[in-house]
């Protein structure tokens, strides 16, 4: 679960989005999970990851890939799950929360993690108490996601 499993979480709390899994590694590294289009022609990328404290997986290729998207107008995030399970006397350490970030974070992402860049948002209590209206609004850069 290398993507805290956000990209079947997106995909259910978003469901008027068409979603499109994008597997590249091999031939294009760097390339996003996703790609989503909402309706009114909202589009964009997403690469999903998932953290215990704030280090992400995240590399140079991918880093590249999201800032050249953004430089050219594209719209292009970054969703990081952080996600503790803290048991017994640590209990007070779990944790589920959505950090969102622009594309043109993913550098202070790679170099200081998650802790290192500012999030659009960052919403906690798991995937069914996030503020999926929000999220759906910094997708599409939109008020209401909606023209």
């Amino acid at each position: 679960m290398r993507d805290g499993n956000l990209r079947t979480t997106f995909q259910k709390h978003l469901p008027d989005a068409h979603w499109q899994a994008v597997e590249t590694w091999g031939i294009a590294p760097g390339v996003p999970d996703a790609e989503f289009c909402f309706p009114g022609g909202y589009q964009g990328w997403i690469e999903f990851k998932v953290t215990k404290l704030s280090a992400t997986t995240i590399t140079a290729q991918q880093v590249a890939w999201l800032e050249r998207r953004c430089r050219y107008g594209g719209r292009a995030f970054l969703a990081v799950r952080r996600k503790r399970n803290g048991v017994g006397a640590r209990a007070k350490l779990r944790c589920d929360e959505l950090h969102l970030f622009d594309g043109t974070e993913a550098h202070a992402i790679l170099v200081g993690g998650i802790a290192g860049a500012t999030p659009l948002g960052v919403w906690s209590g798991g995937a069914a108490r996030w503020d999926w209206d929000a999220v759906r609004c910094f997708l599409t850069g939109s008020k209401n996601g909606r023209k």
